[in-house]
């Protein structure tokens, strides 16, 4: 209770923090191990649902996209 009291008699903050309170950056926790493995992490995620996107593109269009035989000309 005393730190709700602390926090509506400052002054407010300005910048980024201001608009979105309880979500400013850590600076701290992202050059420490569990923030770097987290960075890498999603990293290596982005990559793996990119390369399993480009994937099934190349199947879909080489076995499921209608192809056109040499019979089907007009």
């Amino acid at each position: 209770m005393l730190g709700a009291w602390d926090r509506r008699d400052r002054p407010p903050e300005e910048g980024a923090a201001a608009e979105l309170p309880g979500f400013a950056v850590d600076k701290t926790f992202f050059s420490s191990l569990k923030g770097i493995l987290l960075e890498t992490e999603l990293v290596f995620g982005i990559v793996l649902v990119s390369v399993f996107a480009y994937d099934a593109f190349k199947i879909y269009r080489t076995e499921m996209a209608p192809r056109a035989t040499q019979g089907d000309h007009q």
